[in-house]
């Protein structure tokens, strides 16, 4: 039996990833937000993403443990959201984004108050990450 060329297999982005510096006028400081959101679009309901945030050191840590149903039941459709942010964030990090399954894709980030950096891609990506709203 003749055999073919392998089909390597196709990693769908799940998630988008938004990370960008912000200015808060009332506290008169800066500040990183990041927002990760679902590729996936929900009809019924705007889910939110269970997400544990680690930060260790020069290590930003994003630990997805999976959705859940909003708390109040009006129907809205949208994809699910999950969003934080740091102060005091300068300097290159290392940014990892874990699911459930062990799957982890890292990245590396350089912050400062004016923009963000990406550096490095994870070979099987299931997050798309992005410094800029219009790709979000």
């Amino acid at each position: 039996m003749k055999q073919g060329k392998r089909v390597k297999p196709v990693f769908p982005i799940e998630y988008r990833l938004l990370i960008m510096p912000k200015y808060n006028e009332r506290e008169k400081q800066f500040f990183t937000y990041m927002a990760l959101r679902t590729e996936n679009e929900f009809s019924s309901f705007r889910y939110e993403i269970v997400v544990e945030p680690v930060m260790t050191d020069r290590v930003l840590q994003f630990n997805i443990h999976g959705l859940r149903a909003p708390q109040v039941t009006i129907p809205h459709s949208g994809p699910a959201i999950f969003e934080t942010k740091f102060t005091n964030l300068h300097g290159r990090y290392e940014l990892i984004v874990s699911k459930p399954g062990r799957e982890k894709n890292t990245f590396t980030i350089s912050v400062s108050d004016k923009e963000i950096l990406l550096e490095g891609n994870p070979r099987n990506k299931f997050v798309h990450v992005t410094t800029t709203e219009q790709e979000f």
